[in-house]
């Protein structure tokens, strides 16, 4: 049965997701974002029997598209981000299984959900996408590192993180997708290591030019991103530096704007909730977790944007 996979593939829970369904099924997996989503789903061919998207945050803009690809295939999404309700009733009646639950990473319910299916060792691939998805407190993710060496997990996981954040190229993800599938040690898979110490130079580099650049508007910082940096890199290099709850970072794209915001780990505000009100109040979208979240609005929106995400910060 042809199965494919399309995942998150700028972090490490989408290609951790990605390896185990390689693993899993001989999965075709097609590494994307929300800036391809749409086109990576209006790929997939009627050869494909089996759909899983994973580590994505669907909208209700490509139910037409999730649709299509029910005439022939099955699909299944895994996901871990907050999902509106509305959605996923038309999930649901499409025929969509859904697996879901914003407490663990997407890997950990990959993981989860197939264990019976899976070797010991990928386990710890699960582990190492919580790790960098700062989910490690997961009903399923605490489980897994209560029986692990936390330190060696936390060691490979973040070098792991460190290198994907240096190196975007389709050709080093391919290289992680088909060396964790294989249950590789991250410090052994060529290139991460370099990568990832090349990535801290990086973010001191970041670091260092933040108090210059970045404005700050009570609760709130923020700052573009100037560089190939990741807005959400840099967003909690602007929150860690100037020591404020909340690090907010954007891309100019030409008429969009990318925005990601970053927050403390005992804030009170949902990000992902903001996001999502705000962004769809300015004519774009949004959403996420309640410290990680991301934003697209029209250019011409962006200042005002900025102006009712600091507001909803500081009236607390």
């Amino acid at each position: 049965m042809p199965t494919a996979s399309i995942t998150h593939g700028d972090d490490v829970d989408g290609l951790t997701s990605g390896a185990l369904l390689i693993r899993l099924f001989d999965a075709k997996v097609v590494p994307a974002n929300y800036d391809d989503l749409e086109e990576a789903l209006k790929g997939i061919g009627e050869n494909v029997d089996r759909l899983f998207i994973t580590d994505l945050n669907l909208r209700e803009a490509l139910l037409p598209l999730i649709e299509d690809i029910r005439r022939h295939a099955s699909v299944t999404l895994i996901d871990h981000h907050p999902m509106d309700k509305n959605l996923s009733a038309s999930l649901g009646k499409l025929g969509v299984e859904i697996v879901h639950d914003t407490r663990d990473c997407a890997a950990a319910l990959v993981y989860d959900h197939f264990k019976d299916r899976l070797e010991k060792d990928a386990a710890r691939l699960a582990a190492y996408a919580a790790v960098s998805d700062m989910f490690e407190d997961g009903p399923v993710a605490s489980r897994l590192m209560d029986g692990m060496d936390r330190k060696f997990v936390q060691h490979e996981a973040l070098m792991l993180s460190a290198s994907l954040g240096c190196d975007q190229s389709e050709t080093f993800k391919r290289r992680l997708l088909g060396e964790l599938s294989q249950y590789a040690y991250p410090h052994r898979i060529k290139g991460v290591v370099e990568a990832s110490v090349a990535q801290l130079e990086k973010i001191v580099r970041i670091k260092e030019t933040v108090s210059a650049r970045a404005k700050r508007m009570g609760r709130l910082a923020v700052m573009e991103c100037g560089d190939d940096s990741s807005t959400g890199e840099v967003a909690n290099i602007v929150m860690d530096t100037l020591l404020v709850p909340v690090g907010m970072c954007w891309k100019d794209q030409g008429e969009m704007v990318n925005i990601s915001l970053r927050g403390e780990r005992r804030m009170k505000e949902h990000l992902g909730d903001i996001a999502s009100r705000l962004s769809k109040k300015h004519g774009g979208f949004g959403g996420g977790h309640a410290r990680a979240s991301g934003a697209k609005v029209p250019r011409e929106k962006l200042d005002a944007f900025i102006k009712d995400i600091a507001a909803a910060l500081n009236a607390a």
